[in-house]
Formats: C-alpha cells, structure tokens, sequence
C-alpha cells in the first residue's frame, strides 16, 4: 500500500501527533470549564498533560531549527495568517505569559498554558524566517558551534541545578534570547549527524528514559498544590507550584536526546521539516485556550500595544544585527575537550570536596523537613521554589569547611569537623525551637558563657550520645584522610586565597541588613525574608543558618552627638526643672485608682479618607460624634498594611521607631527580649494586664509582656483564658464586641488603679466576601483594581461598622463604671489593600489612621472635665503624655520630656512613601508632619528638643543607662 517505508514513517510519526493533539486538546480546553465546576482533572491525568505541554514547548524551536529545507516556504501563507492572528491575539491579551486568575486563588488549570501561546507565536516568526538565522549560525563551523552549545548547556544546566539561578538572562522559559538558543540546538543537531552516530540506540533509549523519568518527576513536584499557614492561621497561603517550566534542566536534556535519537537516522530525507511543520500546528492547539484570556484580563490601550510592538521589533533586529557583526567580525573558538580535561583532572583529585558540598546539602534539606514536621509539600516547595536559599546555608557551611582546610590542609578532617558542628548546630536549633519556639540567633552566644547551665537543660543520654558520634566521626574523618587524603591538598597560595574569600563570604553578613550593601541587594534577589518578627517562620523559609545569619547585622541606634554621663545629668535636671512647671497645672501627684485603657484597633482607619473612593454610605457614624466630644484627632502611623507590634511598642514605651537603626524594625523581637530593664506606662500603676484574642507567638509577645512587667496575659495559646471570644457570621476572628467586655471584666475586677493594654483582632486581613452574612457598602472610584479587590474593600469597610457598633456599645458600659476611666484608642495601621494608589504621592494620607482619648464619667468629675489636644496629627509616641494630661497626674522628668515633645515637636514616623517593612530592614529617615498633613522641617528649638528626645532614647536602649532609675522615670518632680 505505501510506496517507502520512508511513508509509513512519516505516517505513523504523524498519527502520533494528531492522537497527542486531541489529547491535549481535550484538556486545555476543559480549563474554562474548571472555572464554572469544582470538579478537576484526576491528579494523574493533570501530571501526564504537563509534561506533554512542557515537553511540547520546549521541542517545537528545536524543530524548527532543525529544519533544514526551508528556503521555498512551505505553507507560507498559512503560517503568515496564523501569525497575525497570534500577534493580534498576544497583545490583546496583554501579557498572557503570567497565570490568569479569575478567583481568590491561582486556577491550576491556567499553569497548563502559561508558555504555550508566546512559544506558539515566536516559533511561527521562527518557521517564516528559519532560513536566514539558519544563514547566520551558518558562519561557524559545525564543530565550533558543538563545543560552544555544549559547554554553554554545561553551565546552564550546572548553575539551574545548584542555585535555580536564571542564568543567561532565559527568564523562566519565555525570552527571545532562550527561543533562539533552543533553535540554535536544532539546526546544530540538525547538521551535526555523524557526530551523534557515535551513540548506540540502546544508549540513546536508556538516556531517553532515565531523563524523561526525572523531568516527569520534576513536573509531578511542581504541579503540586502547597498550603501553608505563615501566621497560625492568620494569613492562609496556597501556591499552585508551574508545572509548565521548560526552564527545567532535565525537560531540556530531554528534548535534545530525543530530537538526537530521531535525527541521527533521517539523513537525506525531510523527516525533520515534518517535525516542525506539526510542532507549529500542535502549539496552535495548545494555544487556543489562550484566545479567552483576553476576558480574563484588563483591556489594554492601544499606546500599550503599539510601544509592545514597536519594543518587540528594535529588540529582536538589534539581536538580529548583533549575532550577524559577532559572526563576522570574530573568530569564536572554544577548546571544548581540553576543558573536559581539565574537569576530570580536577574531580580525580578534588573529589572529596564535591562530595562535602552534597553531604551539606543533604543535611540542609532534611533540616528544611525537620523545620516542616516532615510536610512533603513544602520541602518540596523548598526545593523546587528556594533552592537559592538552600545554596546559600549550603555555602555558609561550605565556607567554613573550607577556612578549616585553609589551617589544616586536610580535607577529611575540615569537613569532617565542619560536618559534627553542622549537625550539633541544628541539634541545638530543634532544642531551642522545642522550648522557646525559636532558633538559635546571634544573641544566644552569650549563653556559651555558662555551659554548665545550659547543658544541663539537655538530658544526659543525649549528652553522651553526641559525644559517642563525635569520637566515631571524627575517628572516621582521620582513617578518611589517611587513606584518601594525599591528592586532595591545596598549595600556600590556593589555601591564602579560599581563606580570604571564605572568610569575606562570612564577613559580608555583618552588612546583610544595611540597605546599600551588595549583600543585602543579593539576598533581596534570592528572596530572603527575615521575618524579625517571627523568628521562627524565618528559619522555616530561610533555613537555620541564614536566619541567624539575618540577624547578625541587628544595630540597635546610633549613638547621638555628645551622649555622655555629664550630658545625661544635665538633661535630668533640665527635665526636672521642666516636670515641676508642668506639675504646677497638675493635682494627682500619681495615677491612684484611676484606671487607663489602652485599644489597639487593628487595621481601623477610616475608608472615607482614602483618596478618590467614595463610600456609599457612612460606617463609622459612632466614631465620628465620638471625636467631636473629646481629644481626638489622626495619628501617623509607622507602617502601612502591617507592623502591628511596632505601634503598640511606641505607645507603650514612648520611644519612636524614626530614631531606631533601619536594621532593627522590630523592636519587640530584637532589642526587649534582650533588655536587663525596660520601662513603660504600665508600670506607673497598681496591676496590669495584657489581652490579645489570638496567638501569642507572633512577636514574642510573651517574652515581651513579661518584660514590661504585666500581671497578666489572656491570649490563646495558654496562659490566662479569655472569656469572650465570639465571632461575628462567617469571620475567623474574635470580635472587637468581645475583646471589648473582656475589658470591662478586667475593670470590674479588684485591685483598682490599673492598666490594661488590647490588641484586637476582628479587622486583621484577609478580607473574604464570605465573612459576613451581607455587605451593605460599596465602593467606587480609586483604591482598586479589579472586582476581587473591590470585594475585600467592601468586607473591611462592614467589619469596621461592627466595630463602631461595639465601640457605641462599650462606651456606654464604661460610663455605668464607678472606677474613674480613661481609654486611648487607635488603628495602628491601614490595612494593605488600597491598590493603585501610588505611595509616592499620598504616602501621608496612607498612614493616617483615627484615634480619640476618652475619660469615662467617673474620670471627667474627678479631672474636671479636662481635654488636652482636640483634632490634632500625633504619633503613637504620644499618647501616654497625652493620657496623663487627660487624667491631670503628674509627671516624673521622662514624661515632662514626652510631654514637650508631644507638644512642640510635629507627629514623628519613618518615611511615609514607603510600606511597613517589619519584616526586614528598611531605608530609615525620619519624617515630620504637622496637623495640616504637610512633611515640614523642624527649627532649631525643635531640633534641640528632638535631639535631646534621641539621647534619651540611645541612653534606655543602647546606651550605658544613666536614666534608667527611677528618680527619672516614675518620680514625680518637684
């Protein structure tokens, strides 16, 4: 029936293409489905489909470039229509490279295609101008482009294996320079035959099969769903993991085997143009699904996708010129075996050092599992999405073993010894976290100091059994460097030049923290986050090693100009000169059974002044009489969307975060834990207490409210039980009108003459649709950008009119109270979901949130009615100057000082054009802003006073404590 045997080839190669088509067909085509149904594709199935599509992808530019008959276009008017409607549909779609998703969470579904629309429109340029670049790679010899391409693919596939770093610029699979490497390989493979007859079939099937078994199992982990709670359930996180990444090294490797395979036995026939001419209209099938994003995504205007056009042209014939100039202009030789030479010579002899450097990163993997309780997940995760911050505790371990060899020049011994530290390292880490539920961090040296206390916290078994594996490791390592120690030596010079590099390498932490550092950009790209405010969720995301790392670079302030113990004397009594004058307006010489409330709303500002939004509807109508009748006013925040602790520091202590160094944002986790003494305006009264309807391990709350010296805690992970903790419909949080009575118990309770700090939880984000049974308000106008957005604007704004409902609610309960009362009330931050409106230029109004003093009835008679500031910008540094002013108590020197400050010196805050950067350190600069809202100057009074507020400050926290007694703290003066 068939003339050749060549045709039944073509066929059968052909039939295997229609059959895989529908396939994938089917499947793509069901995503918009998935988006109507909860149903999806069996996992299996999904995990075939992906490394289809993926494979596809990454063949078709090899196909193409493998073509090599090519000059009388074939189907070139088809492919010329298919191209402009795939140009037409590219840049109305926007940018359809990145996931679309259409709900809370990325659709799985759309990872399938993220590559196959732009792989689909450059290989149809690619076929239509196949024959002039095939003129161009042309200019090198066919050996010259082996060796380039083979040493080139060497390294790519060598640093994406070790670092998952994007080299070459290939930007996950989706750049022109990557589409033009992959076509280069074709059309070298394609005219390289002879050389690939070197290798058997059954050489070539076996290759074939192990890598596309490990390119599978790279899609399976990639393809996986990850589900993780960063905040105990606060801030649910779900990833969809690509499982279309033909940046793969191994999908890669894949390819090129396969396309080797097949070409190795076409000579002389036009098998190959098949290949492209059916990838072409394989990846046209594969696109379609494409074709609805533009429903998908916001309209683009048409200045967009004319500079995309105009962008896209000059960049590919400025390639274009430059490929064409280089292949002329230069002769590119690369002596390709001696390299491989010199790489054999160098793994004989330096084997050893290669197999330390897996050893550690073996052990820094299966820390990453113990980190995770064992979650396959988010090893996974850490594997495939951070193998950057696995390389880099990899090398810290790595730079010791080599300082180790630089002294000893004995390799078995170095890794040997740095293998026992690692191990102990993370030893003593899974002690540290079993008890304090926080890794070792550079603070915790200063407990080597008494050794004998610390060992014994540690069973005795475990004692003795460290140092059994320690005598038979180190015993091992020495019969090692015996038997294979000879060859691996390093000559004077090499030992001098890993000493100093490896030691830089460690050195260069102490500036991980400084903004303008290379170190600190570097880890910025690679994605570490430290979380100073979880300790713990840092060593989980950033391993043990980098995470203390993270915190060596921890300055506490800098020491102001002429801070001496005779200066610190001089303000004493200046300031007790200052206190006596203020007193003399004053009648409660302490705060006796006055009680003081101190409310941290979470997330509370008002959505009315956000600009360009409108509401439809007032929220807030309680709050707003509220702050007519007494002081009350906006207070500038430090952070925006987040950076809770660091208000509720300021408030408490009155030292601000301006005048803090930029590597320590969060005081609560690396200056108080670590403070002999502390003081704040708790401690002026009889009892306090601390409530925080929700987990206490976030910001070392514990530690610190232990520190400030409160009586009691309510919170829920032990400690003193809360009594109310209902919730409003559907949301997940504690509601403010409970938090609220759990106030007014306390108060109710003896002794009198207490204080009592809240952090409420009702209005911390996420902001589901689903929380509340209705939302009665909506928005329009600025501050969103898609529907999903508007939503949680809408949920935040029905959860702050709860909140005005309970506060309405509260008041009224605390004027019945015989106990005389006073509350400060603030929103400690806007909550971070005001999208499109850049920081730049309303960074003021984005970091205004409302506040209000209020003395109950029993407080009013007994001061006299008194109101300090009405309608005025403070920072949260102020509010207990200003609450022991409503209250008509004296002040001590301390609080004469913050006195003044709060009312002579305009609201203080870190930058306001930027975001709460709580979780790393940030820029630093102070900013000062006056009642109207506008960044002013100080004068030169102001500035003598603020320097005197910062000498003070440096003296109670850095500083050598002349001040912290209490004769300047809490005694009055006279």
């Amino acid at each position: 029936m068939f003339s050749s045997l060549k045709q039944k080839q073509e066929l059968q190669l052909g039939s295997l293409f229609v059959v895989l088509t529908i396939i994938c067909f089917l499947g793509t085509a069901s995503q918009l489905l998935t988006h109507l149904q909860e149903a999806t594709f069996p996992f299996i199935l999904w995990w075939i489909l992906k490394t289809f599509v993926s494979t596809t992808v990454l063949w078709v530019p090899i196909a193409i470039g493998a073509n090599q008959h090519q000059k009388q276009f074939n189907r070139q008017i088809t492919v010329l229509a298919l191209w402009i409607v795939g140009a037409i549909t590219f840049t109305w779609a926007k940018f359809t490279t990145q996931p679309v998703t259409t709900t809370a969470q990325p659709s799985p579904e759309l990872y399938v295609v993220q590559q196959v629309f732009i792989t689909w429109f450059i290989c149809s340029g690619f076929y239509l101008f196949a024959y002039p670049l095939q003129k161009i790679c042309h200019r090198w010899s066919t050996v010259t482009r082996r060796h380039w391409l083979i040493g080139f693919s060497f390294i790519f596939l060598l640093i994406n294996l070790i670092s998952g770093y994007d080299a070459f610029g290939f930007h996950r699979g989706t750049s022109l320079i990557w589409f033009i490497y992959l076509f280069a390989l074709g059309d070298w493979l394609a005219n390289d035959r002879q050389w690939l007859k070197k290798w058997s079939n059954i050489r070539y099937f076996f290759l074939t099969v192990i890598s596309l078994l490990f390119a599978a199992l790279i899609t399976w982990l990639n393809m996986n769903h990850v589900n993780y709670s960063p905040h105990n359930d606060l801030t649910p996180n779900t990833h969809y993991l690509l499982g279309i990444n033909p940046y793969q090294p191994f999908l890669l490797f894949t390819c090129l085997i396969m396309t080797a395979w097949l070409l190795r036995g076409q000579e002389g026939n036009h098998g190959d143009q098949l290949f492209s001419i059916m990838g072409i209209l394989l990846l046209n099938l594969l696109g379609l699904p494409m074709l609805f994003t533009p429903l998908l995504l916001p309209q683009t205007s048409w200045q967009t996708i004319i500079i995309l056009g105009i962008t896209i042209t000059v960049i590919f014939s400025a390639i274009m010129i430059l490929i064409n100039f280089l292949g002329n202009k230069i002769n590119w030789q690369l002596n390709y075996w001696d390299l491989l030479q010199k790489l054999k010579h160098f793994s004989k002899h330096y084997w050893p050092v290669l197999l330390t450097y897996l050893i550690l990163w073996g052990i820094t993997l299966a820390s990453f599992a113990i980190l995770w309780n064992g979650e396959f997940t988010m090893i996974e995760w850490m594997l495939t999405e951070r193998p950057k911050i696995i390389t880099v505790n990899v090398l810290i371990g790595f730079a010791i073993a080599l300082i180790l060899m630089s002294i000893t020049n004995r390799w078995w011994l170095s890794s040997g010894l740095t293998v026992i530290l690692y191990l102990a390292w993370l030893s003593a880490s899974v002690l540290k976290i079993a008890a304090r539920n926080e890794p070792i961090i550079p603070t915790d040296i200063s407990t080597l100091m008494a050794p004998g206390e610390m060992l014994g916290m540690v069973n005795k078994w475990i004692i003795a059994f460290t140092l059994v594996t320690v005598a038979i490791a180190l015993a091992a390592s020495w019969q090692a460097e015996k038997c294979y120690g000879k060859n691996c030596r390093f000559n004077p010079a090499t030992r001098i030049i890993i000493a100093a590099l490896s030691c830089a390498y460690l050195f260069s932490f102490n500036f991980a923290n400084h903004s303008n550092s290379i170190i600190y950009k570097q880890l910025q790209n690679i994605d570490d986050t430290p979380y100073f405010y979880s300790q713990l969720r840092g060593a989980k995301m950033n391993g043990t090693l980098l995470q203390f790392a993270n915190n060596i670079d921890v300055h506490v302030m800098s020491k102001p100009t002429g801070y001496s113990p005779t200066t610190m004397a001089r303000l004493e009594n200046h300031y007790m000169k200052v206190g006596a004058e203020i007193n003399q307006n004053r009648t409660h010489n302490s705060v006796g059974n006055q009680n003081l409330v101190f409310v941290l709303s979470e997330s509370y500002a008002d959505p009315a002044k956000i600009p360009g939004m409108k509401i439809s509807g007032n929220p807030i109508p309680y709050l707003h009489q509220l702050k007519k009748q007494t002081t009350s006013g906006l207070m500038l925040s430090s952070g925006y969307g987040g950076g809770t602790a660091n208000m509720e520091y300021q408030a408490l202590t009155s030292l601000s975060m301006a005048n803090f160094s930029p590597t320590l944002p969060t005081p609560y986790s690396q200056l108080v834990p670590y403070q002999k003494r502390t003081f704040t305006i708790n401690n002026l009264f009889n009892y306090s207490i601390g409530i925080h309807p929700f987990t206490a391990n976030l910001y070392n709350r514990k530690t610190v409210y232990k520190k400030f010296g409160f009586n009691k805690f309510y919170h829920f992970d032990g400690g003193d039980k809360l009594t109310y903790t209902s919730k409003i419909h559907n949301s997940p949080r504690v509601s403010d009108d409970s938090a609220y009575k759990e106030v007014t118990l306390n108060l109710k309770r003896h002794p009198h003459g207490k204080f009592i700090q809240l952090a409420t939880m009702q209005n911390h984000m996420p902001y589901e649709p689903t929380y509340y049974a209705k939302n009665n308000y909506h928005v329009s106008g600025k501050g969103f950008n898609t529907p999903k957005q508007k939503a949680q604007i809408e949920t935040y704004i029905q959860g702050i009119h709860y909140t005005d409902q309970a506060l309405k609610d509260w008041i009224h309960q605390l004027d019945e109270l015989k106990q005389p009362t006073t509350v400060v009330w603030y929103g400690d931050h806007l909550p971070g979901i005001y999208h499109g409106l850049p920081m730049g230029k309303y960074g003021t109004q984005l970091h205004e949130t409302d506040y209000f003093i209020y003395s109950n009835a029993a407080a009013r008679k007994l001061n006299h009615n008194r109101l300090t500031w009405q309608h005025q910008l403070v920072g949260p540094n102020n509010f207990a100057a200003m609450a022991l002013a409503q209250m008509d108590v004296k002040v001590s020197p301390y609080y004469a000082l913050m006195t003044e400050i709060a009312e002579k010196v305009p609201a203080t805050s870190l930058p306001t054009n930027g975001t709460a950067k709580n979780n790393s350190a940030h820029q630093g600069g102070i900013d000062f802003v006056n009642a109207q809202g506008k960044h002013v100057k100080l004068t030169a009074k102001q500035k003598k006073l603020f320097h005197d507020y910062q000498l003070v400050q440096y003296d109670l926290t850095a500083g050598h404590h002349y001040l912290l007694k209490n004769s300047f703290l809490k005694q009055i003066a006279k």
